[in-house]
Protein backbone atom coordinates (compact mmCIF):
# COMPACT_ATOMS: atom_id res chain seq x y z
CA UNK A 1 0.00 0.00 0.00
CA UNK A 2 2.85 2.41 0.88
CA UNK A 3 6.37 1.85 -0.39
CA UNK A 4 9.43 4.07 -0.05
CA UNK A 5 12.32 2.87 -2.18
CA UNK A 6 15.83 4.23 -1.53
CA UNK A 7 14.52 7.65 -0.51
CA UNK A 8 16.91 10.45 0.39
CA UNK A 9 15.94 13.84 1.77
CA UNK A 10 18.07 16.65 3.17
CA UNK A 11 17.70 20.32 4.02
CA UNK A 12 19.98 23.38 4.00
CA UNK A 13 21.90 22.33 0.89
CA UNK A 14 22.50 18.82 2.18
CA UNK A 15 23.92 19.73 5.59
CA UNK A 16 20.96 18.21 7.45
CA UNK A 17 20.29 14.66 6.27
CA UNK A 18 16.83 13.40 7.21
CA UNK A 19 16.75 10.25 5.09
CA UNK A 20 19.59 8.54 3.25
CA UNK A 21 18.74 5.58 1.00
CA UNK A 22 15.71 4.85 3.21
CA UNK A 23 13.20 2.12 2.31
CA UNK A 24 9.92 1.20 4.02
CA UNK A 25 6.90 -0.95 3.21
CA UNK A 26 3.40 -0.81 4.71
CA UNK A 27 0.98 -3.55 3.69
CA UNK A 28 -2.63 -2.92 2.74
CA UNK A 29 -4.72 -3.08 5.90
CA UNK A 30 -1.69 -2.76 8.19
CA UNK A 31 -1.45 -0.51 11.25
CA UNK A 32 2.06 0.97 11.17
CA UNK A 33 3.30 3.25 13.94
CA UNK A 34 6.37 5.33 13.10
CA UNK A 35 8.43 6.28 16.14
CA UNK A 36 11.61 8.19 16.84
CA UNK A 37 12.85 11.21 18.74
CA UNK A 38 11.72 14.73 17.82
CA UNK A 39 13.33 15.99 14.63
CA UNK A 40 14.15 12.50 13.34
CA UNK A 41 11.97 12.87 10.25
CA UNK A 42 8.50 11.59 11.17
CA UNK A 43 6.71 14.68 9.85
CA UNK A 44 8.94 14.81 6.77
CA UNK A 45 7.93 11.23 6.00
CA UNK A 46 4.25 12.15 6.28
CA UNK A 47 4.72 15.29 4.20
CA UNK A 48 6.39 13.34 1.40
CA UNK A 49 3.54 10.83 1.28
CA UNK A 50 1.05 13.72 1.15
CA UNK A 51 3.13 15.42 -1.57
CA UNK A 52 3.68 18.50 0.57
CA UNK A 53 7.40 17.77 0.10
CA UNK A 54 9.37 15.79 -2.46
CA UNK A 55 12.34 13.47 -1.85
CA UNK A 56 15.71 14.42 -3.30
CA UNK A 57 16.10 10.87 -4.62
CA UNK A 58 14.21 7.59 -4.63
CA UNK A 59 10.58 6.74 -5.27
CA UNK A 60 7.40 6.62 -3.21
CA UNK A 61 4.51 4.40 -4.24
CA UNK A 62 1.01 4.61 -2.76
CA UNK A 63 -1.49 1.94 -3.75
CA UNK A 64 0.88 0.91 -6.55
CA UNK A 65 1.24 4.39 -8.03
CA UNK A 66 4.50 6.32 -8.27
CA UNK A 67 3.30 9.51 -6.61
CA UNK A 68 6.31 11.45 -7.86
CA UNK A 69 4.74 11.26 -11.32
CA UNK A 70 1.38 12.72 -10.28
CA UNK A 71 0.78 16.02 -12.12
CA UNK A 72 0.29 19.07 -9.89
CA UNK A 73 -3.34 19.46 -10.95
CA UNK A 74 -4.12 15.87 -9.86
CA UNK A 75 -2.63 16.14 -6.36
CA UNK A 76 -5.96 17.24 -4.73
CA UNK A 77 -7.67 14.15 -6.20
CA UNK A 78 -4.85 11.93 -4.90
CA UNK A 79 -5.21 13.40 -1.40
CA UNK A 80 -8.94 12.68 -1.34
CA UNK A 81 -8.10 8.99 -0.87
CA UNK A 82 -6.09 9.75 2.27
CA UNK A 83 -7.55 10.76 5.62
CA UNK A 84 -5.25 12.97 7.68
CA UNK A 85 -5.29 13.84 11.36
CA UNK A 86 -2.73 16.40 12.54
CA UNK A 87 -1.67 18.17 15.75
CA UNK A 88 -3.54 21.22 14.45
CA UNK A 89 -7.23 20.30 14.35
CA UNK A 90 -7.96 22.93 11.65
CA UNK A 91 -11.65 23.06 12.50
CA UNK A 92 -13.68 25.95 11.12
CA UNK A 93 -14.79 27.99 14.13
CA UNK A 94 -17.87 29.45 12.47
CA UNK A 95 -19.25 26.01 11.60
CA UNK A 96 -20.86 23.42 13.84
CA UNK A 97 -19.27 20.03 14.38
CA UNK A 98 -21.70 18.55 11.86
CA UNK A 99 -20.83 21.22 9.31
CA UNK A 100 -17.10 20.65 9.85
CA UNK A 101 -17.52 16.94 9.14
CA UNK A 102 -19.83 17.60 6.20
CA UNK A 103 -17.30 20.01 4.70
CA UNK A 104 -14.88 17.12 4.16
CA UNK A 105 -17.55 15.37 2.09
CA UNK A 106 -18.32 18.48 0.06
CA UNK A 107 -14.62 19.13 -0.66
CA UNK A 108 -14.35 15.55 -1.96
CA UNK A 109 -17.22 16.23 -4.35
CA UNK A 110 -19.82 14.21 -2.45
CA UNK A 111 -23.09 15.47 -0.94
CA UNK A 112 -23.30 15.87 2.82
CA UNK A 113 -24.88 12.61 3.96
CA UNK A 114 -26.54 13.03 7.37
CA UNK A 115 -26.91 9.28 7.87
CA UNK A 116 -23.20 8.71 7.31
CA UNK A 117 -22.25 11.67 9.50
CA UNK A 118 -24.38 10.25 12.31
CA UNK A 119 -22.84 6.79 11.84
CA UNK A 120 -19.27 8.11 12.11
CA UNK A 121 -20.22 10.40 15.02
CA UNK A 122 -21.71 7.42 16.85
CA UNK A 123 -18.56 5.36 16.18
CA UNK A 124 -16.46 8.12 17.78
CA UNK A 125 -18.91 8.96 20.56
CA UNK A 126 -19.60 12.55 19.48
CA UNK A 127 -23.27 12.45 18.42
CA UNK A 128 -24.14 14.88 21.21
CA UNK A 129 -21.60 17.38 19.86
CA UNK A 130 -22.93 17.67 16.29
CA UNK A 131 -24.79 20.94 16.93
CA UNK A 132 -22.00 22.52 18.96
CA UNK A 133 -19.24 24.84 17.74
CA UNK A 134 -15.51 24.12 18.19
CA UNK A 135 -15.25 26.83 20.87
CA UNK A 136 -17.81 24.94 22.94
CA UNK A 137 -15.95 21.61 23.13
CA UNK A 138 -12.70 20.36 24.67
CA UNK A 139 -9.39 19.69 22.94
CA UNK A 140 -9.96 15.95 23.12
CA UNK A 141 -13.40 16.34 21.60
CA UNK A 142 -12.00 18.52 18.82
CA UNK A 143 -9.49 15.78 18.02
CA UNK A 144 -12.35 13.31 17.69
CA UNK A 145 -14.10 15.70 15.31
CA UNK A 146 -10.88 15.95 13.30
CA UNK A 147 -10.75 12.13 13.18
CA UNK A 148 -14.39 11.97 12.07
CA UNK A 149 -13.60 14.39 9.27
CA UNK A 150 -10.57 12.27 8.28
CA UNK A 151 -12.55 9.01 7.94
CA UNK A 152 -15.91 10.28 6.67
CA UNK A 153 -14.96 9.64 3.03
CA UNK A 154 -13.80 6.04 3.64
CA UNK A 155 -10.13 6.73 2.85
CA UNK A 156 -7.83 3.97 1.65
CA UNK A 157 -5.25 5.22 4.14
CA UNK A 158 -5.53 7.10 7.43
CA UNK A 159 -2.43 9.08 8.35
CA UNK A 160 -1.74 10.66 11.73
CA UNK A 161 1.09 13.09 12.49
CA UNK A 162 1.57 13.32 16.28
CA UNK A 163 -2.23 13.19 16.75
CA UNK A 164 -2.03 13.14 20.58
CA UNK A 165 0.44 16.02 20.98
CA UNK A 166 -0.46 18.32 23.88
CA UNK A 167 -3.39 16.13 24.93
CA UNK A 168 -3.71 14.19 28.18
CA UNK A 169 -2.98 10.45 28.51
CA UNK A 170 -6.67 9.68 28.93
CA UNK A 171 -7.34 10.97 25.44
CA UNK A 172 -4.36 9.06 24.07
CA UNK A 173 -5.92 5.84 25.32
CA UNK A 174 -9.27 6.82 23.81
CA UNK A 175 -7.68 7.62 20.45
CA UNK A 176 -5.73 4.35 20.53
CA UNK A 177 -9.00 2.46 20.92
CA UNK A 178 -10.51 4.38 17.99
CA UNK A 179 -7.49 3.62 15.81
CA UNK A 180 -7.86 -0.06 16.68
CA UNK A 181 -11.54 0.01 15.69
CA UNK A 182 -10.74 1.71 12.38
CA UNK A 183 -7.94 -0.77 11.73
CA UNK A 184 -10.30 -3.68 12.45
CA UNK A 185 -12.53 -2.35 9.66
CA UNK A 186 -9.71 -2.80 7.14
CA UNK A 187 -8.30 0.71 6.82
CA UNK A 188 -4.53 1.07 6.40
CA UNK A 189 -3.11 3.25 9.19
CA UNK A 190 0.21 5.08 9.31
CA UNK A 191 0.67 7.05 12.52
CA UNK A 192 3.79 9.04 13.39
CA UNK A 193 4.10 9.53 17.14
CA UNK A 194 6.34 9.53 20.18
CA UNK A 195 3.40 8.67 22.43
CA UNK A 196 4.03 5.29 24.17
CA UNK A 197 0.29 4.78 24.56
CA UNK A 198 -0.26 4.86 20.79
CA UNK A 199 2.87 2.73 20.33
CA UNK A 200 1.13 0.08 22.42
CA UNK A 201 -1.86 -0.19 20.08
CA UNK A 202 -3.20 -3.68 19.47
CA UNK A 203 -2.14 -5.14 16.15
CA UNK A 204 0.29 -2.37 15.22
CA UNK A 205 3.82 -2.73 13.84
CA UNK A 206 6.47 -0.33 15.08
CA UNK A 207 8.75 1.33 12.53
CA UNK A 208 11.55 3.04 14.43
CA UNK A 209 13.36 5.85 12.61
CA UNK A 210 17.05 6.14 13.36
CA UNK A 211 19.50 9.01 12.67
CA UNK A 212 20.55 9.00 9.04
CA UNK A 213 23.98 9.66 7.63
CA UNK A 214 25.11 9.97 4.03
CA UNK A 215 26.00 6.56 2.67
CA UNK A 216 24.17 4.61 5.42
Amino acid sequence: MIDLEHVSKSYEEGDTVVFSDFSMHVEKGEFAVVTGKSGIGKSTLINMILLDEKPDAGKIYVNGRDIGRIPQKEIPFYRRKIGVILQDFRLIGEQTVRENIAMAMLVAGAPANDSKIHHVAKLLGIVDLLKKYPREISGGQMQKVALARAIINDPLILIGDEPTANLDPGFSRSLRELFEIIHDQGTTLLVATHDPIIEGSRGCRIISLEPQVVGS
